[in-house]
């Protein structure tokens, strides 16, 4: 007898392309329902039965079509960083100036970070796992962040003047540590968005924080940090401090 295999299924939920087929399709409507449950529980807290329910299937189809409760949050997962992925895919470097290579991979990510999110709980999702993270981040950081990060690394290093080509501090610590930079700007504009609204007023958030905004600014000072002799040589000067050792936050005079 042949040995019995899974269906496998190119995801694309939340939702199916008519109302018709989401509610037909068993693994649509799985997604569907569990997509919110593990957004608003956890992966921990949330459970099989509650997802089936809402999906109105039987439970042994979540092991049937993915294989057990993990398969089921990966595939969410996998199926929202698709979905933002089709929408504002990784720019292939290397075809413009350094300088335009940097404006557009910001652009991506933030456009990443602020799309609207229809279903009011995909971002959620997204930065439950960043904060406490399952099996599930090895795929969302290779598939997700790595190629973003490593065109961030590869156009800043092309954008800072070049240095002694024997030391590696260059590589492994300014370069990621701009990189990050970027990334942690544009994160901001995501989750800080009611800090803001208290310090900023909406006048001026409408005229000045929009996406090409927003860009620029984040552009313009990634490439005033690469250019800055004085940024290159402080940086040099620190000494290596590990990231969970204490610090002494007090003034130096």
């Amino acid at each position: 007898m042949p040995k019995k295999t899974r269906p496998t299924t190119r995801l694309d939920p939340f939702m199916a392309d008519s109302p018709e087929s989401s509610t037909t399709d068993p693994t649509q409507r799985l997604l569907a329902a569990a997509g919110p449950v593990f957004a608003e529980r956890g992966f921990d807290r949330a459970t099989v039965r509650e997802i089936a329910n809402i999906a109105d299937v039987n439970v042994a189809a979540v092991s049937y079509y993915f294989g057990d409760k993990m398969g089921l949050y990966q595939a969410v997962i996998t199926a929202i960083r698709e979905k933002r992925e089709r929408a504002y895919p990784t720019p292939v470097v290397g075809k413009g100036t350094p300088q335009q290579d940097l404006e557009l991979l910001v652009r991506t990510l933030l456009s990443r970070m602020l799309a609207a999110d229809e279903t009011g709980w995909e971002a959620m999702l997204m930065m439950r796992e960043m904060q406490h993270p399952t099996p599930a981040i090895e795929g969302m950081i290779r598939g997700y962040f790595r190629p973003l990060y490593d065109a961030l690394c590869k156009t800043i290093q092309s954008l800072l003047p070049p240095l002694d080509p024997k030391s590696s501090w260059q590589t492994n610590a300014l370069v990621p540590q701009l990189a990050l930079g970027v990334v942690g700007q544009c994160l901001h504009y995501r989750i800080g968005r009611p800090v803001m609204a208290h310090l900023i007023s909406p006048e001026v958030i409408e005229t000045h924080y929009g996406l090409d905004s927003l860009c620029r600014q984040i552009t313009a000072s990634t490439l005033a940090a690469c250019g800055d002799q004085n940024v290159i040589d402080q940086h040099k000067l620190l000494k290596p401090s590990p990231l969970n050792e204490p610090q002494d936050v007090s003034c130096q005079q």
